[in-house]
This record gives C-alpha cells, sequence and structure tokens, in this order.
C-alpha cells in the first residue's frame, strides 16, 4: 500500500509541476476544487491512498474526456518520463533545435533520410527507434515546448506561441511529401480551443500519424479503409441554391452522385448578362468524424490533375468544410469552413431546389438559352471503376478496348498484394490522357508506353 501511494504521489506532482494538463497552478486547483496545491504540494493536500487515487482517477477522465479517448494518462506519463530520461541522457544540450528536430523525424519517418548525419547522431537516432521512444514528446523536448518531467518551472504563460512554433516545424517537415498534406491536421490544431502542452502532444501525435500512413503505402490502404467505413451516401442528389431555393439569383449548385461512395460532383453555375452559363465542377467527399458530425471535403478542378500527377495541394486547390449529423435527405445544408482559408467562402447556406419553376429554369439555362462556359474543362475526369480480375500474382484491368487487358504485378508496388475486387481501382480519364488509378494508394499510372514499362505493366487478351 505504501508502495502505490507513492506511486500516485508522484505521478500527481508530475502533472501538478509540468503543467501538462492545466496551463496554470490555478486551473488545476479549479478542477480539483483545492486551493492550497501551490502552497502544500500533493503530498499534504491528499494524505491518504484513496484520496490520490480518487484524484489521479478524476484527471485521467478529463483527459479522455479533452481528448476524445484519444490519450491514456497511464500511458501518456510513462511515454513522458522514459522520452525525458533519453533526452537527458543524449539530447538535451544541442544546438539548433530545429534543425535537430528535423532532422530526427526525417530519420525516423518514412522515406527514412539517413544520409549525411554524423556517427554521434545517427547513433542517438538508433536507440530512439530501438527503445521506442515516443517521438512526439522527444520532438516537443527539443523544441523546449514541453519541460523535464521533473520540471518545477511553472506556469505556462506562452501556450500560443508554442503552438504556433511547433506547427510550423511541422509544416515544414511535412512538406517534404507530395504525398501527405499537413493542411487538415495542422488546421486543426492551429484552431484547438484548449491550448495546453497535452493537446500540443495530441495533435504532434496525430499529425506524425496520419503522415506516416500516407507514405507508407501499405499504411495508406489501410488507412483508406478504415476513411470508407466513415464515408456517408446522403440523397442530395439535385439542384441546390443559396436563396431559400427561390429563383433570386443567377448562381445556382447542381449535384450529382459519382460511382465512389459518399462521394459526388457539385458543379457550381452563374449565369452572366452576355446569356453565359459559367460552369465550375468540384468533388465532394462525404464522411463522419470521429465526433459524429459530417465533413465534406471538396477538390477545386484544378485538384485533380495535382492528385493524378503526385503534386502537393495549396488552398486554392481543396477545402473542408463540416456541419451536424444530418438527415439522409437533408432539405437545407449549411456548410461551415473547418479550418482557415483565404480563398474559400466561411460558409455555403445552401436550399434544395423543389419549386419545378425554378429547376426547369435552370435546365432551361443548361440545356437551351445559354452558352456553357466551362474555364476548367481541361481537368474534366471520369474515373471508372472497373478491376475485372485479381489473381495470386497479377492484377486486371480492362482496356477501352473489347477483351483486352491491363496486367499489373502486383510486385510493381508496395502494397498492391493487399488489392482486392472491392478496391477503387480502374481507370481514369482526363484532358485526353488515361491513367490507371488505384485511388486506396493515391497512385495513378500513366497509360503511355513508357510508364507502363516501368511498372512491368502489359496489354494481354486473356486472364492468367
Amino acid at each position: 500500500m505504501k508502495e502505490e501511494k507513492k506511486k500516485y504521489e508522484e505521478l500527481l506532482t508530475t502533472i501538478a509541476n509540468t503543467r501538462l494538463v492545466y496551463n496554470t497552478m490555478n486551473d488545476l486547483e479549479d478542477m480539483l476544487d483545492n486551493h492550497s496545491i501551490h502552497n502544500n504540494g500533493i503530498k499534504r493536500c491528499f494524505t491518504t491512498l484513496q484520496k490520490l487515487r480518487s484524484v489521479y482517477r478524476d484527471i485521467k477522465g478529463e483527459v479522455s474526456q479533452m481528448t476524445n479517448d484519444a490519450l491514456d494518462l497511464d500511458i501518456v506519463l510513462a511515454d513522458y518520463q522514459q522520452a525525458w530520461t533519453f533526452f537527458r541522457s543524449n539530447l538535451f544540450r544541442r544546438s539548433n533545435p530545429e534543425s535537430v528536430a528535423l532532422e530526427l523525424l526525417a530519420y525516423c519517418c518514412p522515406p527514412y533520410i539517413r544520409e549525411g548525419i554524423t556517427p554521434s547522431r545517427n547513433s542517438i537516432y538508433q536507440e530512439v527507434i530501438a527503445q521506442h521512444i515516443d517521438l512526439p514528446f522527444l520532438l516537443l523536448m527539443i523544441l523546449k515546448a514541453i519541460p523535464g518531467y521533473d520540471s518545477k518551472d511553472g506556469d505556462v504563460e506562452n501556450i500560443d506561441e508554442l503552438f504556433d512554433n511547433v506547427m510550423q516545424v511541422m509544416e515544414k517537415f511535412a512538406s517534404n511529401s507530395t504525398l501527405f498534406n499537413a493542411q487538415s491536421a495542422i488546421g486543426r490544431a492551429r484552431e484547438e480551443e484548449n491550448r495546453t502542452r497535452l493537446t500540443l502532444y495530441l495533435h504532434v501525435s496525430n499529425i506524425l500519424y496520419y503522415y506516416q500512413s500516407f507514405v507508407d503505402s501499405e499504411e495508406r490502404y489501410d488507412m483508406s479503409n478504415q476513411h470508407k467505413q466513415n464515408q456517408v451516401q446522403l440523397d442530395i442528389a439535385g439542384f441546390w441554391n443559396e436563396c431559400g431555393g427561390k429563383l433570386e439569383q443567377t448562381k445556382f449548385w447542381q449535384i450529382e452522385d459519382m460511382d465512389n461512395y459518399g462521394c459526388y460532383r457539385m458543379t457550381l453555375w452563374e449565369k452572366k448578362a452576355n446569356n453565359q452559363l459559367l460552369c465550375t465542377r468540384h468533388t465532394l467527399f462525404v464522411s463522419r468524424s470521429d465526433e459524429g458530425n459530417l465533413v465534406y471535403y471538396m477538390h477545386h478542378p484544378e485538384a485533380v490533375e495535382k492528385i493524378i500527377k503526385g503534386e502537393a495541394l495549396n488552398d486554392n486547390d481543396h477545402v473542408w468544410y463540416q456541419t451536424p449529423m444530418l438527415d439522409r435527405t437533408p432539405s437545407a445544408i449549411t456548410l461551415t469552413r473547418l479550418l482557415d482559408s483565404g480563398v474559400w467562402r466561411e460558409e455555403i447556406p445552401l436550399t434544395r431546389c423543389t419549386d419545378e419553376t425554378v429547376t426547369a429554369q435552370y435546365e432551361r439555362w443548361m440545356n437551351h438559352d445559354c452558352k456553357i462556359v466551362n474555364p476548367f474543362s481541361k481537368f474534366d475526369y471520369r474515373f471508372n471503376i472497373n478491376l475485372y480480375a485479381v489473381t495470386p500474382t497479377h492484377l486486371y484491368i480492362p482496356t477501352d478496348d473489347e477483351g483486352e487487358y491491363y496486367k499489373v504485378p502486383k510486385s510493381s508496388y508496395e502494397g498492391f498484394g493487399l488489392i482486392q475486387m472491392t478496391d477503387s481501382v480502374g481507370t481514369v480519364k482526363i484532358n485526353g490522357k488515361t491513367y490507371l488509378a488505384f485511388d486506396e494508394f493515391l497512385l495513378f499510372i500513366s497509360t503511355d508506353k513508357e510508364e507502363l514499362d516501368k511498372y512491368g505493366i502489359t496489354i494481354v487478351n486473356t486472364i492468367e
């Protein structure tokens, strides 16, 4: 019993002194309804094992609630202590912390850049991996965003500065990958309302998790399948506008179902004074968030070509909106932007157009009265999901000619051995070109002979 009492005393003392969960001692005291901790310390304020255990469980429950069950306080503190012991022995007095942090991340995360590192630091980074040191904690210690496990530095007075500095480093690191765009995860961190060292640790952990899931092809496949489980198919096909469903503006939206579950084409139409009808076709993906809201991920037409070419997206290319959970057939949707943007509108208030007079007018503009002008027509695409067969060694995708197939070796790309008939594999046609599409891997292979040869892909007439 004495050892257990000592354990809780040490854990609570660490929580109090490091300001890990709460930025100030006053915040911790308010939560525990005990305003003498700053004078008397944990041991004198909670003198019995029962009180210590109860307080710890209260804080553990708070941590679970504030992180949506993402963090277990027992594991967090154990990882914190191990990381601090390692940091103190190996990285404590390193100069240029940002450079060290970026080097460590590049070393420990795929594609594992390990050239040009001094032998001493190479040895240290090898031990980080061998000893399973918690990388987010180590990173935050290097950047001086989290103090030592035995710290007594006092209240956190610069939490906003800590968040900004760390996110700048994470942006620099993630910018090295064309597959992973950190805007969503980093944007969530920057919009965090409950900013503490603990929530900063959570956001860094999430960013690194998603980064590694995207960069590692097999992890990316698994994450894609997990994402599919959160996709939501709504009955939203039809005309929508931003004037209550009435014919009061010349701007309106048309939503069409696409082949993928939870995927839509969302076209913005705008009639101009010269009888031209301006057209911008977006791609929309709808999914359920961990918090139970609906998230709407929208691609600008120009984004599609960048994705196919493996180029990084910027603010112009995509946006995240959200709404509360809706009925499957909503009559109104107010999309509220999830992250900051210098391009995309903060809100899009949509009402379904059910008045036949309104919808008939839209159809006349589109089909008879107006000249359609699409400045992004070269980015229009068609994704045909048509994986024909999966054998132990190859994947077969039909060409445009009857009875002819692209024969794709599973060995040509890491992770192809995981592909199943239900996956989003097929062909994409855009700007006069055809690509073999492997959506779960965000991989698009040109059907030009040179590119097919690179992957060992041949065209055959039989399935073997």
